[in-house]
Protein backbone atom coordinates (compact mmCIF):
# COMPACT_ATOMS: atom_id res chain seq x y z
CA UNK A 1 0.00 0.00 0.00
CA UNK A 2 2.99 2.14 0.12
CA UNK A 3 5.02 3.95 -2.36
CA UNK A 4 3.88 6.97 -4.87
CA UNK A 5 1.11 5.85 -7.17
CA UNK A 6 0.09 7.27 -10.29
CA UNK A 7 -2.38 7.25 -13.23
CA UNK A 8 -3.17 8.99 -16.52
CA UNK A 9 -6.34 11.10 -17.25
CA UNK A 10 -6.85 10.42 -21.53
CA UNK A 11 -8.62 13.90 -21.31
CA UNK A 12 -6.11 16.28 -19.64
CA UNK A 13 -3.31 13.85 -20.69
CA UNK A 14 -1.93 14.20 -17.27
CA UNK A 15 -0.66 12.25 -14.38
CA UNK A 16 -2.74 12.16 -11.40
CA UNK A 17 -1.88 11.15 -7.74
CA UNK A 18 -4.30 8.45 -7.68
CA UNK A 19 -5.32 4.79 -8.63
CA UNK A 20 -6.56 3.86 -12.07
CA UNK A 21 -9.84 3.61 -12.02
CA UNK A 22 -10.56 6.66 -9.73
CA UNK A 23 -11.70 9.73 -11.01
CA UNK A 24 -9.93 12.74 -12.49
CA UNK A 25 -9.98 15.52 -9.92
CA UNK A 26 -10.20 18.34 -12.67
CA UNK A 27 -12.11 16.57 -15.37
CA UNK A 28 -13.54 13.86 -13.66
CA UNK A 29 -12.84 11.28 -16.29
CA UNK A 30 -11.77 7.77 -15.24
CA UNK A 31 -8.36 7.48 -14.65
CA UNK A 32 -6.07 4.94 -16.76
CA UNK A 33 -3.24 3.16 -15.68
CA UNK A 34 0.12 5.25 -16.75
CA UNK A 35 0.80 3.80 -20.39
CA UNK A 36 4.50 2.76 -21.82
CA UNK A 37 6.27 6.25 -22.38
CA UNK A 38 4.45 8.54 -24.70
CA UNK A 39 5.77 11.07 -26.61
CA UNK A 40 6.04 14.78 -24.86
CA UNK A 41 5.17 13.12 -21.49
CA UNK A 42 7.46 14.03 -18.74
CA UNK A 43 10.15 11.35 -17.33
CA UNK A 44 8.80 10.25 -13.91
CA UNK A 45 10.22 10.10 -10.75
CA UNK A 46 12.05 13.39 -10.57
CA UNK A 47 9.87 14.56 -7.24
CA UNK A 48 9.95 11.37 -6.08
CA UNK A 49 13.79 11.32 -6.11
CA UNK A 50 13.35 15.10 -4.67
CA UNK A 51 11.10 13.91 -2.02
CA UNK A 52 13.36 11.10 -0.64
CA UNK A 53 16.22 13.29 -0.92
CA UNK A 54 14.33 15.87 1.19
CA UNK A 55 13.59 12.92 4.03
CA UNK A 56 17.33 12.05 4.09
CA UNK A 57 17.71 15.07 5.06
CA UNK A 58 14.84 15.91 7.69
CA UNK A 59 17.00 14.31 10.45
CA UNK A 60 19.83 16.60 10.22
CA UNK A 61 16.70 19.43 10.43
CA UNK A 62 17.63 20.22 14.36
CA UNK A 63 21.29 21.23 13.10
CA UNK A 64 21.22 22.70 10.09
CA UNK A 65 17.48 24.37 10.05
CA UNK A 66 14.72 22.37 8.31
CA UNK A 67 13.86 25.35 6.51
CA UNK A 68 17.28 25.37 4.27
CA UNK A 69 16.63 21.62 3.88
CA UNK A 70 12.94 21.61 2.72
CA UNK A 71 14.07 24.40 -0.02
CA UNK A 72 17.29 22.49 -1.20
CA UNK A 73 15.40 18.99 -1.38
CA UNK A 74 12.17 20.33 -3.25
CA UNK A 75 13.37 23.63 -5.08
CA UNK A 76 14.14 21.83 -8.55
CA UNK A 77 11.11 20.15 -8.45
CA UNK A 78 8.77 23.20 -7.80
CA UNK A 79 10.44 25.29 -10.28
CA UNK A 80 9.81 22.83 -13.02
CA UNK A 81 6.53 23.25 -12.38
CA UNK A 82 6.79 19.07 -11.02
CA UNK A 83 4.83 19.24 -7.94
CA UNK A 84 1.30 17.98 -7.61
CA UNK A 85 -1.15 20.60 -7.97
CA UNK A 86 -4.70 21.74 -6.40
CA UNK A 87 -6.21 24.52 -7.87
CA UNK A 88 -8.90 25.97 -6.41
CA UNK A 89 -11.25 25.17 -9.53
CA UNK A 90 -10.38 21.55 -9.20
CA UNK A 91 -12.96 19.43 -7.21
CA UNK A 92 -11.53 16.60 -5.84
CA UNK A 93 -3.28 4.81 -5.71
CA UNK A 94 -2.75 0.52 -3.68
CA UNK A 95 -0.14 -1.17 -5.37
CA UNK A 96 -0.37 -0.79 -9.05
CA UNK A 97 -3.00 -3.57 -10.10
CA UNK A 98 -1.48 -5.84 -13.35
CA UNK A 99 -4.77 -4.54 -15.51
CA UNK A 100 -3.83 -2.22 -18.10
CA UNK A 101 -5.72 0.43 -18.42
CA UNK A 102 -9.84 -0.06 -18.94
CA UNK A 103 -13.02 2.01 -19.51
CA UNK A 104 -16.57 0.38 -18.91
CA UNK A 105 -17.89 3.07 -22.33
CA UNK A 106 -19.68 0.96 -25.09
CA UNK A 107 -23.04 -1.42 -25.63
CA UNK A 108 -24.18 -3.90 -23.38
CA UNK A 109 -23.51 -7.13 -25.12
CA UNK A 110 -24.66 -9.68 -22.16
CA UNK A 111 -25.76 -9.87 -18.23
CA UNK A 112 -26.16 -12.46 -15.94
CA UNK A 113 -27.60 -12.23 -12.52
CA UNK A 114 -25.39 -13.85 -9.94
CA UNK A 115 -26.62 -13.06 -5.75
CA UNK A 116 -24.21 -15.54 -4.57
CA UNK A 117 -22.68 -14.64 -1.22
CA UNK A 118 -19.77 -15.29 0.50
CA UNK A 119 -18.29 -15.07 4.01
CA UNK A 120 -14.74 -14.44 5.60
CA UNK A 121 -13.19 -12.12 7.13
CA UNK A 122 -16.08 -11.18 9.15
CA UNK A 123 -17.41 -9.57 5.92
CA UNK A 124 -20.22 -11.22 3.53
CA UNK A 125 -19.19 -10.67 -0.15
CA UNK A 126 -22.23 -10.98 -2.63
CA UNK A 127 -21.56 -11.32 -6.39
CA UNK A 128 -24.42 -9.68 -7.70
CA UNK A 129 -23.90 -9.74 -11.56
CA UNK A 130 -21.77 -9.85 -14.24
CA UNK A 131 -22.26 -7.21 -17.22
CA UNK A 132 -20.35 -7.43 -20.43
CA UNK A 133 -19.85 -5.17 -23.33
CA UNK A 134 -17.33 -4.14 -25.69
CA UNK A 135 -14.41 -4.66 -24.82
CA UNK A 136 -15.10 -4.47 -21.21
CA UNK A 137 -16.75 -6.67 -18.20
CA UNK A 138 -18.20 -5.33 -14.57
CA UNK A 139 -18.37 -7.26 -11.79
CA UNK A 140 -21.32 -5.95 -9.69
CA UNK A 141 -20.64 -6.77 -5.91
CA UNK A 142 -21.96 -6.13 -2.20
CA UNK A 143 -20.52 -6.47 0.88
CA UNK A 144 -21.77 -6.83 4.30
CA UNK A 145 -20.50 -6.25 7.56
CA UNK A 146 -18.19 -2.92 6.80
CA UNK A 147 -18.05 -0.16 9.37
CA UNK A 148 -20.69 2.71 8.71
CA UNK A 149 -19.02 5.64 6.63
CA UNK A 150 -16.47 2.82 5.04
CA UNK A 151 -16.43 2.05 1.36
CA UNK A 152 -14.21 -0.15 -0.94
CA UNK A 153 -11.65 1.27 -2.66
CA UNK A 154 -9.92 -1.83 -3.84
CA UNK A 155 -10.03 -5.79 -4.57
CA UNK A 156 -7.47 -7.56 -4.05
CA UNK A 157 -6.32 -11.61 -5.15
CA UNK A 158 -9.31 -11.23 -8.26
CA UNK A 159 -9.42 -14.72 -9.98
CA UNK A 160 -12.49 -16.38 -11.96
CA UNK A 161 -12.80 -19.34 -13.08
CA UNK A 162 -15.03 -21.80 -14.98
CA UNK A 163 -16.68 -24.79 -13.70
CA UNK A 164 -13.57 -26.90 -14.59
CA UNK A 165 -11.83 -24.66 -12.58
CA UNK A 166 -10.00 -23.00 -15.39
CA UNK A 167 -8.69 -19.20 -15.30
CA UNK A 168 -10.63 -17.09 -17.51
CA UNK A 169 -8.50 -14.26 -16.79
CA UNK A 170 -5.51 -13.92 -18.69
CA UNK A 171 -2.69 -15.06 -16.24
CA UNK A 172 -5.03 -15.84 -13.71
CA UNK A 173 -4.80 -13.73 -10.29
CA UNK A 174 -5.07 -9.84 -10.42
CA UNK A 175 -2.77 -8.95 -7.53
CA UNK A 176 -5.22 -5.60 -7.05
CA UNK A 177 -7.58 -3.91 -9.31
CA UNK A 178 -9.60 0.24 -8.05
CA UNK A 179 -13.18 -0.04 -7.81
CA UNK A 180 -15.27 1.78 -10.17
CA UNK A 181 -17.41 2.89 -7.47
CA UNK A 182 -18.56 2.52 -3.79
CA UNK A 183 -21.67 3.51 -1.84
CA UNK A 184 -23.88 2.60 0.87
CA UNK A 185 -27.32 0.42 -0.55
CA UNK A 186 -30.44 1.29 0.42
CA UNK A 187 -30.99 -2.14 2.75
CA UNK A 188 -27.48 -1.81 3.92
CA UNK A 189 -23.91 -2.72 3.55
CA UNK A 190 -21.84 -1.27 0.26
CA UNK A 191 -22.82 -1.94 -3.52
CA UNK A 192 -19.09 -1.62 -5.44
CA UNK A 193 -18.09 -2.89 -8.42
CA UNK A 194 -14.88 -3.18 -10.80
CA UNK A 195 -14.14 -2.87 -14.39
CA UNK A 196 -12.23 -5.10 -16.64
CA UNK A 197 -10.60 -3.99 -20.18
CA UNK A 198 -11.29 -7.53 -21.39
CA UNK A 199 -14.87 -9.71 -21.94
CA UNK A 200 -15.67 -12.62 -20.00
CA UNK A 201 -17.73 -15.49 -20.59
CA UNK A 202 -20.41 -14.52 -18.24
CA UNK A 203 -22.00 -17.70 -18.54
CA UNK A 204 -19.48 -19.36 -17.72
CA UNK A 205 -18.37 -18.14 -14.46
CA UNK A 206 -18.42 -20.87 -11.86
CA UNK A 207 -16.48 -18.83 -9.19
CA UNK A 208 -15.05 -15.67 -8.46
CA UNK A 209 -12.32 -16.15 -5.68
CA UNK A 210 -11.03 -12.98 -3.36
CA UNK A 211 -8.17 -12.56 -1.23
CA UNK A 212 -8.66 -9.18 0.36
CA UNK A 213 -10.60 -6.16 0.07
CA UNK A 214 -9.09 -2.33 0.90
CA UNK A 215 -11.80 -1.07 2.91
CA UNK A 216 -11.07 3.24 3.10
CA UNK A 217 -12.76 5.98 4.85
CA UNK A 218 -12.01 9.62 4.46
CA UNK A 219 -10.14 11.74 6.64
CA UNK A 220 -9.28 15.13 6.89
CA UNK A 221 -6.44 17.15 8.67
CA UNK A 222 -5.97 21.26 9.41
CA UNK A 223 -3.04 22.64 10.13
CA UNK A 224 -3.33 26.82 10.77
CA UNK A 225 -0.58 29.08 10.18
CA UNK A 226 0.94 32.63 10.28
CA UNK A 227 3.18 34.51 8.24
CA UNK A 228 5.22 37.88 9.17
CA UNK A 229 6.23 39.66 5.81
CA UNK A 230 6.09 43.21 6.13
CA UNK A 231 7.79 43.81 2.69
CA UNK A 232 5.26 41.78 1.13
CA UNK A 233 2.17 43.47 2.78
CA UNK A 234 3.79 47.25 2.49
CA UNK A 235 3.96 46.34 -1.06
CA UNK A 236 0.37 45.30 -1.69
CA UNK A 237 -0.63 48.62 -3.45
CA UNK A 238 0.76 48.69 -6.83
CA UNK A 239 3.34 45.68 -7.08
CA UNK A 240 1.97 43.00 -6.10
CA UNK A 241 0.61 41.92 -9.69
CA UNK A 242 4.59 41.49 -10.30
CA UNK A 243 6.09 39.85 -7.52
CA UNK A 244 9.18 38.72 -9.43
CA UNK A 245 11.25 40.57 -6.65
CA UNK A 246 9.47 38.32 -4.08
CA UNK A 247 10.83 35.01 -6.04
CA UNK A 248 14.51 36.83 -6.21
CA UNK A 249 14.69 37.86 -2.72
CA UNK A 250 17.68 35.75 -1.21
CA UNK A 251 16.93 36.48 2.40
CA UNK A 252 14.18 38.32 4.74
CA UNK A 253 15.36 38.21 8.33
CA UNK A 254 12.33 39.82 10.13
CA UNK A 255 9.69 37.45 8.23
CA UNK A 256 8.06 34.44 10.56
CA UNK A 257 6.21 31.90 9.45
CA UNK A 258 4.46 29.92 12.30
CA UNK A 259 2.25 26.84 12.60
CA UNK A 260 0.29 24.77 14.25
CA UNK A 261 -1.50 21.56 14.45
CA UNK A 262 -3.59 21.22 17.80
CA UNK A 263 -6.28 18.28 16.59
CA UNK A 264 -3.64 15.92 14.03
CA UNK A 265 -3.99 12.34 14.72
CA UNK A 266 -2.85 11.16 11.74
CA UNK A 267 0.43 13.40 11.04
CA UNK A 268 2.59 15.66 12.53
CA UNK A 269 4.42 19.25 11.77
CA UNK A 270 7.79 17.92 10.67
CA UNK A 271 9.64 21.38 9.34
CA UNK A 272 8.67 24.25 7.73
CA UNK A 273 10.41 27.11 5.43
CA UNK A 274 9.31 30.51 3.79
CA UNK A 275 12.08 30.67 0.94
CA UNK A 276 11.22 32.80 -2.27
CA UNK A 277 7.83 34.14 -1.68
CA UNK A 278 7.29 30.16 -1.15
CA UNK A 279 5.22 28.98 1.79
CA UNK A 280 6.27 25.31 2.37
CA UNK A 281 5.26 22.66 5.21
CA UNK A 282 6.45 19.54 5.41
CA UNK A 283 4.19 16.61 7.69
CA UNK A 284 4.81 13.72 8.39
CA UNK A 285 2.84 10.64 8.93
CA UNK A 286 1.89 9.09 12.44
CA UNK A 287 1.53 5.17 12.39
CA UNK A 288 1.14 3.55 8.87
CA UNK A 289 1.01 5.83 5.90
CA UNK A 290 -2.25 3.98 4.36
CA UNK A 291 -4.26 4.66 7.59
CA UNK A 292 -3.22 8.39 7.59
CA UNK A 293 -4.00 11.65 5.31
CA UNK A 294 -1.10 11.38 3.17
CA UNK A 295 -2.46 8.41 1.90
CA UNK A 296 -2.09 8.88 -1.84
CA UNK A 297 -5.20 7.46 -3.00
CA UNK A 298 -7.37 10.81 -3.31
CA UNK A 299 -5.70 13.24 -1.65
CA UNK A 300 -6.31 16.53 -1.88
CA UNK A 301 -4.72 19.99 -0.46
CA UNK A 302 -6.61 23.11 0.24
CA UNK A 303 -5.33 26.26 1.27
CA UNK A 304 -7.31 29.62 2.52
CA UNK A 305 -7.53 32.76 4.02
CA UNK A 306 -7.91 32.87 7.60
CA UNK A 307 -12.03 33.75 6.79
CA UNK A 308 -11.71 30.79 4.65
CA UNK A 309 -13.27 32.64 1.71
CA UNK A 310 -10.47 32.72 -0.60
CA UNK A 311 -8.74 29.69 -2.38
CA UNK A 312 -5.12 29.54 -2.75
CA UNK A 313 -3.23 27.25 -5.48
CA UNK A 314 -1.25 24.90 -3.70
CA UNK A 315 0.68 21.89 -3.98
CA UNK A 316 1.50 18.72 -2.39
CA UNK A 317 4.13 15.92 -3.10
CA UNK A 318 5.42 13.11 -1.17
CA UNK A 319 5.58 9.43 -0.35
CA UNK A 320 6.63 7.01 1.99
CA UNK A 321 5.19 8.99 4.94
CA UNK A 322 6.38 12.62 4.58
CA UNK A 323 4.61 15.16 2.11
CA UNK A 324 5.58 18.78 1.52
CA UNK A 325 3.04 21.29 0.64
CA UNK A 326 3.57 24.98 -0.70
CA UNK A 327 1.77 27.61 -1.33
CA UNK A 328 3.10 30.95 -2.45
CA UNK A 329 2.62 34.05 -0.65
CA UNK A 330 2.07 36.46 -3.06
CA UNK A 331 -1.44 34.75 -2.84
CA UNK A 332 -2.09 34.60 0.42
CA UNK A 333 -0.71 38.49 0.88
CA UNK A 334 -3.27 39.65 -1.55
CA UNK A 335 -6.06 37.49 0.06
CA UNK A 336 -5.39 39.45 3.40
CA UNK A 337 -4.91 42.76 1.56
CA UNK A 338 -6.89 44.61 4.27
CA UNK A 339 -4.74 43.28 7.30
CA UNK A 340 -2.25 46.46 8.69
CA UNK A 341 1.17 45.86 7.24
CA UNK A 342 2.44 44.50 10.97
CA UNK A 343 0.30 42.28 11.20
CA UNK A 344 0.70 38.40 10.71
CA UNK A 345 -0.78 36.91 7.31
CA UNK A 346 -2.93 33.82 8.68
CA UNK A 347 -4.44 30.48 6.82
CA UNK A 348 -5.43 27.38 6.81
CA UNK A 349 -3.95 24.39 5.47
CA UNK A 350 -6.37 21.31 5.14
CA UNK A 351 -5.49 17.87 3.73
CA UNK A 352 -8.07 15.36 2.49
CA UNK A 353 -7.46 11.83 1.59
CA UNK A 354 -8.78 7.96 1.86
CA UNK A 355 -7.04 6.20 4.71
CA UNK A 356 -6.87 2.71 3.95
CA UNK A 357 -7.06 -0.88 5.30
CA UNK A 358 -6.56 -4.37 4.04
CA UNK A 359 -9.15 -6.58 5.25
CA UNK A 360 -7.99 -10.41 4.65
CA UNK A 361 -9.89 -13.15 3.96
CA UNK A 362 -10.50 -15.82 1.31
CA UNK A 363 -13.85 -15.76 -0.46
CA UNK A 364 -14.62 -18.11 -2.92
CA UNK A 365 -18.25 -17.13 -4.24
CA UNK A 366 -19.88 -19.41 -6.11
CA UNK A 367 -23.58 -20.74 -6.58
CA UNK A 368 -25.12 -21.93 -3.37
CA UNK A 369 -25.40 -26.01 -3.40
CA UNK A 370 -23.07 -26.60 -6.17
CA UNK A 371 -21.46 -25.54 -9.36
CA UNK A 372 -24.53 -24.39 -12.40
Amino acid sequence: MTGGRQAWCPRCDELRAARPGAACPVCGRRLLTVPPARPGQPELGRVDRAGRRLRALLPAAGVFGVGLLVVAAVASAFAAGRLSRTTPSAPAAATATTVPGFIDQGPSTGRRDFNWPAQGGGLTVTLRSITVGTGFSRLELHVTGVTRGREISALEGLRVRDGAGRDLLPGGEIASISTAGSRPASQGGIDTEVVLDRTLDEQAVATVELRGLIVARRVEERVSGTLVDRELQGRLGDNLQNSQWLSARRDCPDCRLRLACQDCRTVRVAGSAYRRGLIMVVLQAVGRLERSVLNPSRRRVIVTDEAGISELSAWIDGSDGTAVISVGADQLAAAGSDAPGGDPLSFEVVVRAQAEETVQGAWTIGQPGGLP
